[in-house]
């Protein structure tokens, strides 16, 4: 049970990002009364209720960076005690609400990874540990290694042709050069498999690193050796009173026979975060997803961004 201390540090930090998405609200109304009366009275309700729609859900990544720029120079961790993993409830607004959350996409497995001539033989065990985890044949981990390795040697290559989606090599966005809802297109992939993955993998630059305080327990088993599930329950339950400050400290903090393997694919502080924000105007829905890089030395970047 969560102490009133922490209910309250809850209360506060939710308050603080209601606080900023109401400031960045604000600007997102102002550009959108700035367009003019004569244009939006030559448009049918339904359109104008979309644009408003669209334009309050971009606003809330711009809320999702402000937090984020916060956030890091508040402190050198990232962890789930922290304000910008509380995620915004619907929040009433004029005509409608918005909502959305922010997602530690380090505290995901990263599927470029699996391509990594660095890390990629333990990232293959890793996912293999989770695929027996979640009840899933092993089987369907090959596939997906030879098509994230064929895709990351046709990026590499100069005037290589990627298919849509892809990048060619040295775009700068090559994070973005695998988005997970393709894997989709991998042969064999089934939706079990698919719809089991979805919620715990990201697609990042290559050999990004696990944050242990923010991934899920089904991860920590899939990458820690010897971790039973009451060790497992018990690591997770030291974590949420008390985020790990350091490798070093993680490693200190597991019991006994427990392994970390190779400790750089492990870390408590993340760049990349997943950002979601839904938002109505009307009968009008409209969402935004973006990845967002913190790199630290200066306002969070969008990586890429989709609104619908």
């Amino acid at each position: 049970m969560r102490s009133p201390s922490g209910t309250r540090a809850g209360q506060q930090g939710l308050a603080l990002i209601v606080a900023m998405l109401v400031a960045a609200l604000a600007a997102a109304v102002a550009v959108s009364l700035a367009t003019g009366e004569s244009i939006w009275s030559s448009r049918v309700l339904h359109r104008r209720e979309q644009v408003q729609a669209q334009s309050i859900a971009q606003a809330g990544v711009q809320w999702a960076r402000q937090i984020l720029d916060a956030d890091g120079r508040a402190g050198p961790t990232d962890s789930l005690n922290e304000p910008w993993a509380l995620p915004l409830p619907a929040t009433p607004i004029e005509n409608g609400t918005v909502e959305g959350d922010i997602v530690d996409a380090q505290g995901l497995l990263n599927v470029n990874d699996l391509a990594s001539a660095m890390h990629g033989s333990a990232e293959r065990r890793r996912f293999a540990r989770l695929l027996a985890g979640l009840g899933l044949p092993a089987s369907a981990l090959p596939p997906i290694v030879a098509w994230v390795t064929a895709r990351e040697r046709a990026a590499s290559t100069p005037g290589a042709v990627v298919a849509p989606g892809g990048r060619q090599a040295g775009d700068p966005g090559r994070s973005d050069a695998l988005r997970v809802q393709e894997l989709a297109e991998v042969p064999g992939m089934t939706l079990a498999t698919l719809a089991a993955l979805l919620p715990r993998v990201a697609a990042l630059p290559v050999d990004v690193p696990l944050n242990v305080n923010t991934a899920a327990p089904e991860l920590l088993a899939a990458s820690i050796a010897n971790l039973d599930p009451t060790a497992l329950a018990a690591l997770v339950s030291s974590r949420r009173d008390h985020p790990f400050t350091s490798v070093a400290d993680f490693r200190a903090r597991l019991p006994a026979g427990a392994s970390l393997g190779d400790e750089t694919m492990y870390t408590v502080a993340s760049r990349y975060f997943l950002v979601s924000v839904r938002a109505r105007q009307g009968e009008t829905l409209a969402q935004a997803q973006a990845l967002i890089e913190r790199s630290g030395t200066g306002w969070p970047a969008i990586v890429w961004q989709t609104i619908e």
